[in-house]
């Protein structure tokens, strides 16, 4: 009796968690064609979106849900970001634009030394929002080797986010590629480099 009964129950629990990955994948289906109904979509996008999406449906219906919820993320790949998508990616970019916002002339105004890695630079602020990048020069000695003046906005452009609190340090970095450029306020040999 008791071996009967774990059989039943262990055969029920595997056909209430079927019931509930074909749920899932049902859920997935009817949200995909939702957003495939987008009109930021052309109709060779759709066709080709079309395609993956019946594949899945049909691997549901035989209960290949692990499959079929692969191509679904496939296919959601393939869409145009959700609105959901959309508002937290700006929700994003908009508290990264906090972190960056000490980053203004007067904060930068002066001299910064770049610690990151190899690269040998020093950064030269101005109030007027543009900067000259200096490097290492054998002749001169020290960073004597400064090319002309760039504006310190498209600079930081190329960076998301600064994670340091810190006033006499900087550590920029960028969501599509890890890491980060740290810089030091100061001439570089005061940090030994």
């Amino acid at each position: 009796m008791h071996k009967g009964f774990v059989l039943t129950a262990a055969t029920l629990m595997i056909m209430l968690l079927s019931l509930q990955a074909g749920a899932d994948c049902k859920e997935k289906l009817a949200e995909l064609d939702l957003r495939m109904a987008s009109p930021q979509i052309d109709s060779n996008q759709r066709n080709a979106m079309q395609m993956f999406r019946d594949q899945a449906a049909r691997m549901c219906d035989q209960g290949n849900d692990a499959t079929a919820m692969q191509t679904l993320g496939i296919l959601e790949m393939m869409l145009p970001p959700s609105q959901e998508q959309q508002q937290q990616a700006a929700a994003a970019r908009e508290a990264d634009e906090k972190t960056k916002s000490r980053l203004n002339d007067q904060f930068l105004e002066g001299v910064w030394c770049s610690m990151t890695g190899e690269e040998r630079a020093q950064l030269v602020f101005s109030a007027n929002g543009s900067y000259r990048p200096c490097f290492p020069s054998s002749g001169t000695g020290g960073y004597g080797q400064c090319v002309t003046e760039r504006s310190t906005a498209e600079w930081l452009a190329g960076y998301d986010f600064d994670k340091s609190l810190d006033p006499n340090r900087i550590e920029l970095g960028s969501r599509q590629h890890p890491g980060s450029m740290v810089y030091l306020r100061g001439e570089c040999a005061s940090h030994g480099r």
